[in-house]
């Protein structure tokens, strides 16, 4: 791993080891003056004394930082060995020590140099041993000063280690969950709309091979218009979420499918707000609801029939509605919905795409007819 790259990774985890190194040796500066205190015997410290101690304490913490990436390092070792509990606390208690007898003989090199430069600073444990030599002073640290404390560094840098590492791996993993699950979406709502699409061209295949017999010309106005509209669909294979306004050109061209199959029979009527038309919807959900439409509603009656659709936009929802003319809502027509390939496409899509946040209703006109209202969270087209 280079310097950059276990930055990168570790930047947050050091970061956080300096604040909280920070705070711990100023409470053991603090815990020093407020000892002190209690002695009414001592005197009372000097400023330099009370620099002394301030500097001493919070370096000490300082220097810690130094082993930092070697501590992390074996930690990591000793968690990739996956050893049983005990083994690794008997592991981390030795490696505590280990690096216990590393950081003294760094505090006594920082003392000697500091004081060599400061006279001052340090100068109350040069004059208690005045001819004391470097190793000396470095063998004499490392059998009487109290271990404990620095055992208690290690310890708080390796439980923050812990934290922060089950903290990377957990965010890693929900990362990952949450990249498969947009994945598994993709892929289903891709299914769907190629699902979609053969439906779709069967039943226009359908309607223009009854047409032939009737009149060429007419038929021949359909294939024109069921090439556009394949076109579109090719183009938009992968495509989750269209504007509106792309979804209204693709169904433009069915309807014009359907009216000249039709004739007289069907008008259409429409009235979509404009600051609706970059909203963004599924692709080609539109259809399925017209398609329904005029097949339930509007094809079984001899007389002529009216669909309409509109959409707007109610605070962060839009709206899309699809009206016909037709004999309404009733327990036949529930059953071809429920059973219909069209609607049950419908559904899982807006399942996938939103969850709970959407609605799909259907009631029944007070003047006749049905009337299926879609409800899905307004968002933006953007470039």
């Amino acid at each position: 791993m280079t310097t950059k790259t276990y930055w990168q990774k570790y930047r947050t985890e050091l970061l956080f080891y300096f604040g909280f190194l920070s705070i711990l040796g100023i409470a053991f500066f603090l815990q020093a003056i407020y000892a002190d205190s209690y002695d009414a015997t001592a005197p009372t410290p000097t400023t330099n004394e009370v620099i002394n101690v301030f500097v001493d304490r919070v370096i000490a913490a300082y220097l810690w930082l130094m082993l930092t990436p070697l501590i992390i390092w074996f930690a990591e070792r000793i968690s990739d060995k996956k050893l049983p509990f005990l083994v690794t606390v008997v592991f981390h208690v030795f490696a505590g020590l280990f690096f216990t007898l590393i950081h003294i003989p760094i505090y006594t090199t920082y003392i000697y140099v500091v004081h060599s430069f400061i006279p001052w600073m340090y100068g109350g444990i040069f004059e208690k041993m005045p001819d004391v030599s470097y190793i000396d002073y470095v063998s004499t640290s490392l059998t009487k000063v109290n271990h404990v404390y620095r055992l208690l560094y290690y310890s708080i840098i390796i439980a923050i280690h812990f934290a922060f590492d089950y903290f990377r791996k957990y965010s890693e993993r929900e990362l990952r969950a949450s990249q498969l699950e947009i994945q598994l979406k993709e892929a289903q709502i891709r299914t769907l709309h190629q699902q979609l699409q053969p439906h779709f061209l069967f039943n226009t295949l359908n309607g223009i091979s009854s047409l032939m017999y009737q009149s060429v010309e007419q038929a021949d106005k359909m294939l024109t218009y069921l090439g556009d509209l394949l076109r579109i669909s090719l183009e938009r294979m992968d495509v989750q979420e269209v504007p509106l306004k792309d979804d209204i050109a693709f169904i433009e061209r069915y309807l014009l499918i359907e009216q000249t199959r039709m004739g007289d029979r069907l008008i259409v009527k429409t009235n979509f707000q404009p600051d609706t038309l970059d909203a963004l919807v599924p692709c080609m959900m539109t259809q399925p609801l017209l398609e329904n439409a005029i097949k339930h509603g509007i094809a079984p009656l001899a007389r002529q029939g009216t669909i309409s659709a509109s959409s707007w936009r109610v605070a962060e929802k839009l709206f899309l509605q699809i009206e016909d003319s037709g004999r309404g809502f009733g327990e036949s027509l529930e059953q071809n919905l429920t059973k219909g390939y069209g609607i049950k496409n419908t559904l899982e899509r807006l399942t996938i795409l939103y969850g709970n946040n959407y609605s799909l209703t259907f009631s029944n006109k007070e003047s006749g007819g049905l009337r299926v209202t879609l409800s899905i969270p307004f968002r933006m087209f953007t470039d």
